[in-house]
């Protein structure tokens, strides 16, 4: 059996509920009939406008219900856009797609207020009941709040401007703190120019790149949650951040690719045998690897003697012939076994691969059979 509906399932839906109460919009009564006629899908087509929010309830008839909301005013959203520029971390909350929870306290006592205060929200419905607000109104409240859990730039819109010119804003401003005049720096477009002459002007050359840095810089840390409902772990998207600037500085150095091409398996055994390297362990990527722990280490080592190439005579096998692996089995004697692409005697097995490569393995107690050097043009120097 599902259970109740729950409101309030973020940090600003729950302080959207906590402003209803404070408010003193509704008593506990009113808001408790909201909530139950809300849970039950009375609330349809709900309609979000700058001062307004409205809606279709049902009751023992259908109502139009809306909730008036003050806008604020131009000084009001002056003072409320100068206060995010103003802290860096608003800012970059903002800028990269999320509200910051501060702005809550500090926006109310800027006197540029998001969350309802006692006042701002002006209910009115087309039903006989003179509660003020009537049920339907407050049924409309819990609608809101799951708007605002799904999305709570609604406040910004709901109070008179959208959430893309709020960010454009401060993007703006923050850029001539650093230094920087957007305005002055866009181009306009000459219709009157040639086509044929422009194509004739000489290329301008272009600036001098910045040197390399030595190593990538730290992660900056994700402050935004995620959803609770969307798998994401926040430590591992760190760690694919940091992996992906040091792949990236590794092919700005030609010292490394990008295995953009290679499998989601093989890749975590790049970024196991980086953790080898660093003498971390394993235990972040197993959840994440399809097979044992065991397996990722074997693959880890398997990368770091040979890539991809390695990972893949590791993993893969095909029917190589007797007469292909025959030099394996002159340089490991008369008692080597033959499987597959592979010969082995005693502790010691040399895979084939398809481009007639040569490589060790050695057995190891907790691992099995682990790739420790290749490639080799010949068997003999892969038996060494």
């Amino acid at each position: 059996m599902a259970g109740a509906h729950t409101f309030g399932s973020s940090w600003w839906g729950k302080a959207w509920l906590k402003s209803l109460e404070t408010s003193r919009f509704a008593d506990a009564g009113r808001l408790s009939r909201g909530r139950t006629y809300a849970r039950q899908d009375r609330v349809q087509d709900v309609i979000v406008s700058p001062g307004s929010v409205s809606a279709i309830v049902w009751g023992t008839e259908t109502y139009r219900t809306s909730l008036g909301v003050k806008i604020l005013t131009e000084d009001q959203w002056e003072t409320l856009i100068e206060l995010i520029v103003s802290k860096a971390r608003y800012s970059a909350e903002l800028l990269s797609g999320a509200m910051p929870h501060g702005l809550a306290l500090h926006a109310e006592e800027a006197g540029a207020p998001l969350l309802p205060t006692a006042g701002d929200l002006r209910p009115n419905c087309s039903c006989p009941d003179w509660g003020d607000p009537c049920k339907h109104a407050a049924a409309l409240c819990y609608s809101t709040c799951d708007l605002i859990d799904d999305d709570p730039f609604v406040l910004f819109f709901v109070r008179g401007r959208d959430r893309a010119t709020i960010v454009d804003e401060v993007r703006r401003r923050r850029a001539l703190i650093a230094g920087h005049d957007p305005d002055a720096e866009r181009t306009t477009i000459d219709d009157t120019t040639d086509p044929a002459a422009a194509f004739d002007r000489p290329l301008a050359s272009l600036p001098n790149s910045r040197p390399l840095p030595p190593a990538v810089g730290a992660v900056n840390p994700l402050r935004v949650p995620a959803p609770a409902d969307s798998g994401l772990d926040i430590r591992e998207l760190e760690r694919l951040a940091a992996d992906t600037a040091e792949r990236a500085l590794a092919l700005l150095m030609d010292d490394g690719h990008s295995g953009l091409g290679g499998t989601v398996k093989g890749d975590l055994m790049r970024r196991a045998a980086a953790r080898l390297e660093r003498g971390r362990t394993l235990s972040p990527l197993a959840p994440l690897f399809d097979g044992s722990e065991a397996e990722l280490e074997a693959g880890a080592r398997a990368w770091a003697v040979g890539g991809e190439d390695g990972v893949a005579v590791a993993v893969g096998s095909w029917p190589a012939t007797a007469d292909q692996l025959e030099p394996a089995r002159l340089a490991l004697g008369p008692k080597a076994r033959k499987n597959a692409n592979a010969i082995h005697s005693g502790s010691v097995q040399l895979r084939l691969d398809r481009h007639d490569r040569w490589w060790r393995f050695e057995t190891d107690d907790r691992l099995g059979w682990v790739l420790t050097a290749g490639p080799f043009d010949s068997a003999a120097d892969a038996a060494e």
